[in-house]
């Protein structure tokens, strides 16, 4: 009896942290990390504001495992576009852009979030494991594109680094000519863009 009473407040526990996890997620791509809240969260999830802590360890640690969850969504899209790519650098490499930049365009408060907004420091920790994980996708294009002939020679290392900056800025951040107004240039002009960036910037023969 004690057993089945032990398995069924775990049921319920579970239901309750997938409930906040959802809440914070959902406002977090409409508002990003600053709109997510504790009452903004419980309110959303049905619930009263103590009742988080109840379980979750803390709001950060609830919004870094909305961050893990999303950023590997993101990199999950881009990796399966570039595998289902023919097996050439140039076309990995340009998979990866334009799957990237499109997703990003189409969910501009979502990658916003995810690459350029202030956030804690739980959640600072996950963007930087985001963006290696997509420096070390480039680094094998790179490299691939060097031993084909198709790139110059380079540091493939520095250079994704660099490429994951580029894009990221071009994209979303502080400099960047993309925004929701009517002047900001259209979707395929931007990608197409930094696509032609990012083939100078390897070398691209």
């Amino acid at each position: 009896m004690a057993e089945q009473r032990r398995r069924r407040v775990n049921v319920v526990a579970g239901d309750r942290r997938r409930e906040l996890r959802e809440a914070a997620s959902g406002i977090v791509r409409e508002e990003g990390f600053g709109a997510a809240t504790v009452k903004a969260i419980t309110a959303r999830a049905g619930m009263s504001a103590g009742l988080l802590y109840t379980y979750v360890d803390s709001v950060d640690d609830l919004l870094a495992d909305v961050f893990r969850q999303c950023a590997g969504a993101e990199l999950t899209a881009v990796d399966d576009a570039v595998h289902a790519a023919p097996d050439d650098a140039r076309a990995r490499l340009v998979a990866l852009i334009e799957t990237f930049a499109a997703r990003a365009l189409r969910g501009r408060r979502l990658a916003w979030a995810l690459l350029a907004e202030p956030v804690g420091r739980a959640v600072d920790e996950e963007r930087l494991a985001y963006r290696r994980g997509y420096a070390a996708l480039l680094d094998e294009i790179v490299r691939q594109g060097i031993a084909s002939e198709v790139f110059a020679p380079q540091d493939p290392a520095i250079t994704a680094a660099g490429l994951v900056g580029a894009i990221g800025e071009a994209l979303t951040g502080p400099l960047s000519p993309v925004s929701g107004d009517e002047d900001a240039p259209d979707p395929e002009s931007v990608v197409a863009t930094i696509t032609a960036l990012c083939l100078r910037a390897v070398g691209e023969r």
